[in-house]
């Protein structure tokens, strides 16, 4: 049971497969076969390895390395 809407703006470098043994869950995507991602809105509990299409996830932001900071527009530099 998935969306029967595509989720615009997925691709694949943003999505990250499951693993056989990662529970599914709301907010997972399904390939839907045309190189798109359908949004699974179906019960959760059943592992990857239970479906026949590749269920994926989205990556985490990665951490700043430590030291690094995020230049805000009104920072000033001394």
């Amino acid at each position: 049971m998935t969306s029967s809407a595509a989720a615009p703006g997925m691709t694949a470098k943003c999505l990250r497969p499951l693993n056989w043994n990662e529970l599914v869950r709301l907010g997972d995507f399904v390939e839907d076969g045309k190189e798109g991602f359908e949004l699974w809105d179906g019960p959760r509990g059943f592992r990857a390895d239970a479906f026949v299409k590749q269920i994926y996830r989205r990556l985490r932001p990665r951490a700043m390395a430590p030291g690094k900071h995020l230049k805000s527009a009104g920072a000033t530099l001394t």
